[in-house]
């Protein structure tokens, strides 16, 4: 690669590092607006909610399934050395304790529920 091609992909995608800390961030201001109705405002909307492309979603500090409805989904959690990429039909268990932060790759759908 060279010096070039390696300046426009890190400006266009950060390492995974530098994306941690933004989604970490993020989580951080995420739950500091909103904590505790976060999962009252999904039940009342079926626990589903719908992302447009490049959204982010912090999860609340809770066990329960995140299933793609639609779309692509990228996830990533607190400690884990692994990111995970769900498309439609795929689900992904969060425990209680996970700092779980979701992107929408593109526009999508997603279910959270206990």
């Amino acid at each position: 690669m060279n010096a070039t091609s390696y300046l426009a992909s890190s400006l266009v995608a950060p390492s995974p590092g530098k994306r941690r800390n933004r989604f970490a961030e993020r989580f951080a201001r995420t739950l500091e607006e909103h904590p505790a109705g976060f999962l009252a405002r999904m039940r009342s909307q079926g626990g589903e909610r719908a992302l447009a492309k490049n959204q982010l979603l912090a999860l609340p500090d809770t066990s329960a399934m995140l299933v793609c409805l639609e779309g692509e989904l990228w996830l990533t959690r607190e400690g884990d050395s692994e990111d995970y990429i769900l498309g439609p039909g795929r689900s992904f268990a969060v425990r209680s304790g996970d700092r779980v932060v979701v992107q929408a790759l593109q526009p999508s759908r997603l279910r959270l529920s206990a």
